[in-house]
C-alpha cells in the first residue's frame, strides 16, 4: 500500500489507522514505524484507536524497546488512562515477559477506577506468579472478593496456582474449597 494517498495534512486519523492495521496485521513492523512517524511529522493528531494497532505490530515483534517509546507516546497524546489502549499494552508486556510492567499497568488500571474482569485479573495472578510476589497476589484476590466475582474456573484455579507456587497451601485450599466451577486442570 502507497500511504501517499494521504497527502492531505489534515488527513483523519481513521485514514492512517486504516494503514496502520494493515500493516499491523501483516507483520511489517518497519513500515507500521515509518507509516506513524509520517503522521507525527504532517500534525495528524493519533487517537485512541492509533495506539492499540501500534502496540499490536511491537508484541508480534517482541520489539519491548520500541514498544516501551509507544507507551511514552500513548501518554505524551493524553491517552494514559484510555481502557482500550491499557488493554493492549497489558497484553503487549505480558507478551514480552515484562512482567513487573504488567503489575504496574494493573494497579493504575485500578486507581482509575477501571473495573477489570476475570479475564485482566487471571493476567495480573499469572504475573504474580512469575514474579512470586504472594502480598499482590493476596490484594488482587481481595479485590475479586470485593467486586463479587465467581471462582470460575480459569479465576479459581490461576489463584490456587498462585498460593501454591507462593507457598501458601493454607489460602490454595481454601479457593479450591469455595470454587464454584472446576476442572481436571484445579
Amino acid at each position: 500500500m502507497n500511504v501517499r494517498l494521504f497527502n492531505s495534512v489534515a488527513s483523519a486519523p481513521i485514514s492512517w489507522n486504516m494503514v496502520i492495521r494493515g500493516y499491523a496485521s501483516s507483520d511489517t513492523l518497519r513500515e507500521v514505524v515509518l507509516v506513524f512517524l509520517d503522521i507525527k511529522r504532517r500534525g495528524v493528531r493519533p487517537n485512541k484507536l492509533t495506539f492499540p494497532f501500534l502496540v499490536k505490530a511491537h508484541t508480534g515483534s517482541f520489539a519491548l524497546k520500541e514498544g516501551k517509546q509507544i507507551h511514552v507516546e500513548v501518554v505524551k497524546f493524553g491517552l494514559a488512562c484510555d481502557v482500550y489502549v491499557n488493554n493492549n499494552l497489558v497484553h503487549f508486556y505480558r507478551s514480552c515477559c515484562w512482567l513487573e510492567d504488567v503489575i504496574g499497568y494493573f494497579v493504575k488500571m485500578m486507581d482509575f477506577r477501571f473495573e477489570p474482569d476475570e479475564t485482566k485479573m487471571v493476567v495480573a495472578i499469572f504475573a504474580c506468579i512469575k514474579v512470586g510476589n504472594l502480598s499482590l497476589g493476596k490484594w488482587i484476590h481481595f479485590q475479586v472478593i470485593e467486586r463479587g466475582m465467581v471462582l470460575n474456573y480459569q479465576l479459581g484455579t490461576a489463584l490456587v496456582d498462585m498460593y501454591m507456587k507462593c507457598g501458601a497451601m493454607g489460602y490454595a485450599r481454601l479457593v479450591f474449597n469455595t470454587m464454584k466451577e472446576r476442572n481436571m486442570w484445579t
